[in-house]
């Protein structure tokens, strides 16, 4: 019954997706974000999928939609301020066309995600790695805004105008922390919900973002879409695809770490 339900929300979550990739809306700030198309395969496959399809038009499907999921969160932070007219300035603009099709897809992405690990067969095994391999991964990229803010140099835009990263570090510390509680026997005391919600929450955080850096810099090197990446500053390129690589490696560990711990705790 549960797997029924999974399978008849993927398929309203690809429909909503490929209806709002339809709607024609204007690109703004979402500009190097996944184009429609992308959406619409991702969506289609995902259906596809649903009605009992291949596990590698799953695959595919996933790794469409979370290219199409790609920016979701920042229309999320967007919408934030929008919301509370908190003032943010442009971040307080929202394109709501783009940031529907974004949010479907990135639920979509999720769906799918979750059928393909309820079809995996044999017994599931703990695998510690997991969780200890994201604790690692939450460090690089607060620790780079720490060394800008104390003065440091090297790879840092100019002009850097940030100050201590009070939110970089509150992040270092809950995605540390998490990791471990994922893979450690104390975090076994802990109400299982309490770490399932904020763990699949920032693992498609961190994979969307992750996939929107990924898939974007690359569909513009291939000439699929225009994008904002200057490829004429390999520095920049190079530090952009390391922090938005330790992001996707930092969601993909604690995917595989979140799902392990809810099989062997279910």
């Amino acid at each position: 019954m549960r797997e029924l339900t999974v399978s008849r929300a993927l398929v309203a979550a690809g429909i909503a997706a490929g209806v709002a990739a339809l709607v024609p809306h204007q690109v703004t700030y979402d500009k190097g974000f996944a184009p429609p198309w992308a959406t619409l395969a991702g969506a289609a496959l995902a259906v596809a999928f649903a009605l009992r399809g291949s596990a590698w038009t799953g695959r595919i499907a996933a790794v469409l939609l979370l290219w199409a999921g790609g920016g979701a969160v920042l229309d999320a932070f967007r919408a934030f301020f929008w919301a509370t007219g908190i003032p943010a300035g442009e971040f307080a603009q929202v394109n709501w066309g783009g940031a529907s099709m974004r949010a479907a897809g990135l639920l979509a992405a999720g769906l799918v995600v979750a059928m393909l690990a309820r079809g995996a067969e044999g017994p599931w095994r703990e695998r510690p790695w997991l969780g200890y391999a994201a604790f690692a991964l939450a460090f690089p990229y607060p620790l780079l805004k720490l060394y800008w803010s104390l003065g440091g140099t090297v790879a840092r835009p100019d002009p850097y105008t940030e100050g201590f990263p009070y939110m970089e570090s509150v992040m270092l510390a809950g995605g540390a922390v998490l990791s471990l509680a994922l893979v450690q026997d104390w975090g076994r005391r802990l109400p299982r919900r309490a770490l399932l919600v904020p763990a699949w929450t920032a693992t498609g955080a961190l994979v969307s973002m992750g996939a929107l850096a990924g898939f974007g810099s690359l569909s513009q090197a291939l000439g699929l879409t225009d994008g904002p990446v200057d490829f004429g500053a390999p520095a920049s390129v190079a530090m952009v695809g390391t922090v938005y690589g330790s992001w996707l490696l930092f969601g993909l560990a604690l995917g595989g770490a979140t799902l392990t711990y809810q099989r062997l705790t279910r």
